[in-house]
């Protein structure tokens, strides 16, 4: 695995992204407040000062529940490829996975952020390539069983939304069926992965990005052979596959039950309706979540930003007035997907900067 995470055109080009995403953040809040007659930041205020701390406290809860059951799902793999990896580890590894999936367009720097953290805590590169692969087939296996379990036990979920958006998710069933099929064929399929890596190296060099052909394709041979050992190793290993699977099914309930838990929050004391009813309707918008990660697959922007704001603000509108639907939805998303990169950046930042300072004491 080349190693140009860190490089100055790395860094410039991932601080571009995170400059993107901060203006779609804000494009997507803009687009909801506008969009909604009646909105405004005080009615925002006024909602979090009449919610329920304690139901707030295990939205909270959720949200870190995300971080640390992708922690738990990566430490799982490493640590069964025989690879000492620490629940501290697993975290930070998480975390870079989380922030710069975020950042990207399509997640596609969450991985690549992640190996190189692995790699620089002493874990072979074919090793951290095989782990995040698993990992990523077993995450988009989880928003599928968790999406079907949603339609077979709630069918109803799929009514919340308007018939442009059921075709999203449908879509994105499908893009993400075809996702599970590509990883597992990188995962395990050696001629299917030396073909690839073949293809690349053909269009690096054509676009003059690599030089001396015969080089790259020996290294691509050699990395090859570990990394289809480390494959072959993790098949005869399914205890430790079912259990990152369930890591991965935790972590996607953990960020969905957020707007649930939030809605509860706002609602317990000043929707007027039973206690039961608050909870059921609450238990429906988590599984309008799940279809609405689903519809989000199929749209290629960092994290999918404003469509999943438009789709949680349909789904609360059904459920009370929509401009107190607004301001739900904001809390919500800030909670299960602002804070939680936030944190994942701070995670990150500490461990750079531990890192650079371990490397001047060595100095």
């Amino acid at each position: 695995m080349n190693d140009s995470f860190g490089s100055g055109k790395d860094k410039k080009r991932k601080l571009i992204w995170a400059v993107l995403f901060v203006v779609i953040a804000a494009l997507s809040v803009f687009a909801v407040s506008s969009a909604v007659k009646g909105f405004s930041l005080s009615a925002v205020l006024e909602l979090l000062r009449g919610a329920d701390p304690l139901w707030i406290v295990f939205a909270l809860a959720s949200m870190l529940g995300f971080i640390f059951f992708e922690a738990m799902a990566i430490r799982t793999l490493v640590r069964s490829f025989g690879h000492p990896c620490s629940i501290k580890d697993g975290v930070l590894f998480g975390a870079a996975d989380t922030y710069f999936s975020a950042i990207t367009p399509s997640a596609t720097g969450g991985q690549p952020a992640s190996a190189y953290f692995m790699v620089r805590s002493g874990i072979p590169s074919s090793c951290a390539t095989v782990s995040l692969v698993f990992n990523l087939a077993l995450y988009t296996l989880a928003i599928l069983v968790i999406g079907i379990v949603t339609i077979i036990a709630m069918p109803s979920a799929y009514m919340f939304f308007r018939p442009a958006a059921r075709v999203l998710i449908v879509l994105g069933a499908i893009t993400l069926i075809g996702m599970a099929v590509i990883f597992v064929l990188i995962a395990i399929k050696r001629s299917f992965i030396n073909r690839t890596g073949r293809i690349l190296i053909g269009i690096g060099c054509r676009l003059r990005i690599l030089r001396d052909r015969l080089k790259w394709v020996r290294r691509l041979e050699k990395w090859l052979e570990d990394y289809m050992r480390y494959a072959a190793s993790i098949k005869n290993h399914k205890p430790a596959i079912i259990k990152a699977l369930i890591f991965n099914i935790l972590q996607r309930l953990c960020q969905l039950a957020v707007t649930m838990f939030m809605y509860i929050a706002v609602s317990v004391h000043a929707s007027g309706l039973p206690y039961t009813q608050v909870i059921k309707n609450g238990v429906r918008l988590l599984g309008a979540q799940s279809l609405i990660s689903i519809g989000s697959t199929y749209i290629p922007i960092p994290g999918a930003m404003g469509y999943t704001d438009l789709m949680m603000l349909d789904g609360f509108s059904t459920l009370m007035p929509e401009a107190q639907a607004a301001g739900l939805e904001l809390l919500s998303r800030f909670v299960s997907f602002y804070l939680c990169v936030i944190i994942c950046f701070i995670i990150v930042v500490i461990a750079l900067l531990s890192a650079r300072k371990d490397e001047k004491d060595e100095e």
